[in-house]
């Protein structure tokens, strides 16, 4: 199941082994720019900020609105919380 936002932010639910909880990815046009888990509870998600995956020709895209990112993290950690 994915979240599309008008922003060009994606929010996208993950198994990942890395974790014990389920977790939210966000992308940005389609490139990974962020983590959230809550393998320490909801009160205590944790984000991870990714840029070693982004494309490097895609690095001068990487600009956006800090308000854009805030709304698909606070989405995304809602999305998270509920799941």
């Amino acid at each position: 199941m994915a979240i599309n936002l008008d922003s060009g932010f994606e929010i996208l639910y993950l198994s990942d082994i890395k974790y014990n909880e389920m977790t939210v990815e966000i992308q940005y046009k389609g490139q990974q720019v962020a983590q959230i888990n809550k393998d320490k509870g909801v009160d205590k998600m944790e984000i991870d900020i990714y840029s070693e995956y982004i494309t490097p020709d895609f690095l001068s895209e990487l600009k956006f609105p800090l308000s854009d990112f805030l709304e698909a993290i606070n989405i995304a950690s809602r999305a998270l919380r509920d799941a």
